[in-house]
Order: C-alpha cells, then structure tokens, then sequence
C-alpha cells in the first residue's frame, strides 16, 4: 500500500491537506491555514508535505517500486 510509505506525520498532513481543500483550485484554505490547524509552522508543513508527495510520486514512476500494477511510465 502506498500509503505506508509515508511517515504518520506525513500522512496526517497530506491527509489534513486534502481534506481542508488545500489541493482545490481554487484553494479553499492556505498552507498558513492547515499548518495552524495542525499546529506546525507553514515551513514545517510545507516539508512534511513535499516529503510525502515525494515518496508516493517515486512509488509511481519509479521501475523497481513496489506500488507494482500502479506504475506510471514517462517515456
């Protein structure tokens, strides 16, 4: 699961920004605004979260990933 790749902070602030419609366009709430909800500071989101979308982007592009049939190529 690709999910377990994640560290549970990282999960919780990736599903923490999701659900506050941070990846909405147009943005329903800031990376200010979940970091407040999360009571971290905007840099410490902003790491959690480029850390997670990090590790699920390289479980997907990756050849030797164990995210397996989930596998994007980008020839």
């Amino acid at each position: 699961m690709l999910a377990q790749r994640l560290t549970d902070r990282q999960r919780e602030v990736l599903v923490t920004a999701y659900r506050s419609g941070y990846f909405q366009r147009p943005r329903e709430r800031t990376g200010a605004e979940v970091a407040a909800q999360l009571g971290i500071s905007p840099s410490t989101f902003s790491q959690h979260l480029r850390a997670a979308q990090r590790k699920l982007l390289c479980a997907l592009f990756e050849e030797d990933s164990p995210a397996g049939g989930h596998r994007i190529d980008v020839e």
